[in-house]
């Protein structure tokens, strides 16, 4: 089978999910499992995959998803919890004492604050959807903002795994990748801020919210590049923290300097309104916060792991296997602060039952659907492959008939010199599918490695570009949006979200390839 066909059929599963979603508007739980299906079908019959190969590969995928599928399910029971007890309207109502215009909600809570969450380890596209809906955006912005704030730093999300990940896997250098990848974020960032408001409020909103838009996310990312190279590299995870909060502050900054009040007085009714002080409407949050810094410092990592050791290491097929890391991960103590918080916000017997079944009906489908997608992309990953010495490795001579190595050959041979204008088309396209642009980078990074040393260009700042636009991606991933859509009881406008937000992605990650290619040539 000559090399187009073989691409063709290789990238069949994501045309399969996204027509399905934006087309015929099929729910993206649904579309996961249908990709799943037809993911392993073409990998059996087309690229030389046992079956029991592709077994393991969506083994390995489910396990592997746990970082975001069980983040997703234990957040949506925390965001439920915050929802039934009043907790969610609390802080709606102190939120809209910060006095702010309608694009400066969005840049403060969806481009700082929102960075500043993800960066720690917590999920925006699950906090803030029934934060933004309650402040009277429709339905597909309250879902797409949160998403798209998901992005700008995404590489240096859940304390920078994305980076650090795969510099572990392949012995890169960390401070090196993350400055590459840093160098490309401001532009980017201000990419996103400008896009929200256009999601949002279309053209108006762009023109009513430029000034703080650009200020944000040139902040943002400046910010980023700073702090990349101040920080030690065993600190990168700290570089999206420090970053969101210091956007925070600038945009209130800006309305000072403009003579606006930072903040107004409540009224009596909107204190009633409220119901709670403040302190105990976001506990949870504060409690997140306070575990997702504390298990960031490297001799708590390595004590907290130390406590399961082994026993959480899983061995999927001969040398591959996964390591669960469970006290280490953000999920687990997503699920601790919800439960310490507990006691606190909920006041019956009645009212926590009712919190557990909405949570059961919210999130089984997120969750199903981002182990589906994860499956996938593993599928992918090992396709071509197979067991040889107790190694899950390729026989002579089908190192070729991978997937991913199909479609990131395919491309490196039509474009040739031009490959790093189009390369971060494959982050994009790794991220969507996966739901994660820490799956993308380490599966893309042979692809990647093969087709720079062919084409004698810098890897490190092509690999940089592909993890950018990996980041990217979250605006359209079907498994953040599901998530996000969950929470508000949306389900079902996944392709509609999609449809609004992929031209913001394709933009912005075509961008992302002028730059490298600037960065590489000029």
């Amino acid at each position: 089978m000559d090399q187009l066909a073989l691409f063709i059929l290789a990238i069949i599963p994501i045309l399969v999910i996204f027509v399905g979603l934006v087309f015929l508007r099929l729910s993206g739980t649904l579309m996961s499992i249908i990709g799943w299906i037809v993911t392993a079908i073409i990998a059996i019959l087309f690229f030389n995959t046992a079956p029991v190969i592709a077994a393991y590969a969506s083994w390995n995928g489910i396990l592997a998803s746990f970082g975001i599928s069980l983040m997703v399910l234990f957040t949506i029971l925390q965001v439920t919890m915050m929802d039934v007890t009043g907790a969610i309207t609390a802080i709606t109502v102190y939120i809209k004492s910060i006095a702010a215009e309608r694009y400066e909600q969005i840049m403060i809570l969806n481009v700082g604050f929102g960075s500043f969450l993800v960066s720690i380890g917590a999920t925006p596209v699950t906090m803030l959807p029934p934060i933004m809906l309650a402040l009277g955006f429709s339905p597909l912005a309250a879902v797409a903002l949160p998403c798209l704030g998901y992005d700008p730093l995404t590489s240096f999300s859940l304390l920078a795994v994305p980076i650090t990940l795969p510099a572990t896997v392949f012995n890169l250098d960390v401070g090196h990748l993350g400055s590459n990848i840093a160098l490309f974020l401001p532009v980017i960032s201000t990419g996103f801020a400008l896009s929200m408001l256009w999601v949002a409020d279309g053209v108006a909103g762009v023109r009513k919210g430029l000034v703080p838009a650009v200020i944000a996310g040139l902040t943002l990312g400046i910010s980023c590049i700073i702090f990349v190279h101040i920080l030690p590299p065993s600190a990168i995870g700290l570089v999206g923290v420090f970053s969101g909060l210091v956007t925070i502050i600038m945009l209130f900054l800006l309305r000072t300097l403009k003579g606006k009040p930072v903040l107004a007085r409540l009224d009596e009714s909107e204190i009633a309104k409220a119901g709670m002080p403040l302190w105990k409407a976001v506990l949870p949050w504060l409690l997140l916060v306070v575990f997702c810094i504390v298990i960031s410092i490297p001799i708590i990592q390595s004590g907290l792991y130390g406590l399961l050791g082994p026993l959480q290491k899983i061995t999927i097929v001969a040398n591959k296997s996964v390591d669960l890391k469970i006290l280490n991960q953000a999920y687990f103590w997503v699920m601790i602060s919800t439960l310490i918080a507990a006691p606190v916000l909920i006041r019956t017997k009645e009212e926590a039952e009712k919190i557990v079944k909405i949570w059961m009906r919210r999130a089984w489908a997120p969750t199903v659907a981002a182990a589906a997608l994860f499956a996938v992309a593993y599928i992918m990953d090992w396709s071509g492959q197979s067991v040889i010495n107790n190694t899950l490795t390729f026989a002579p001579g089908m190192a070729d008939m991978n997937m991913n190595a199909v479609i990131g050959l395919t491309l490196a041979l039509v474009f040739g010199v031009g490959f790093p204008a189009i390369s971060p088309i494959l982050g994009l396209f790794g991220s969507f599918v996966s739901g994660s642009e820490t799956s993308s980078n380490v599966m893309f990074y042979g692809i990647l490695k093969k087709s720079t040393d062919v084409l004698n260009l810098d890897f490190m700042k092509v690999y940089a570009a592909h993890a950018v636009a990996g980041g990217i991606a979250s605006g359209i991933a079907p498994a953040k949006i599901i998530n996000a859509a969950a929470v508000i009881d949306s389900l079902g406008i996944e392709g509609e979200v999609i449809r609004k937000c992929a031209s913001v992605a394709v933009i912005l990650t075509l961008i992302t390839g002028v730059m490298l290619v600037a960065f590489i040539y000029i």
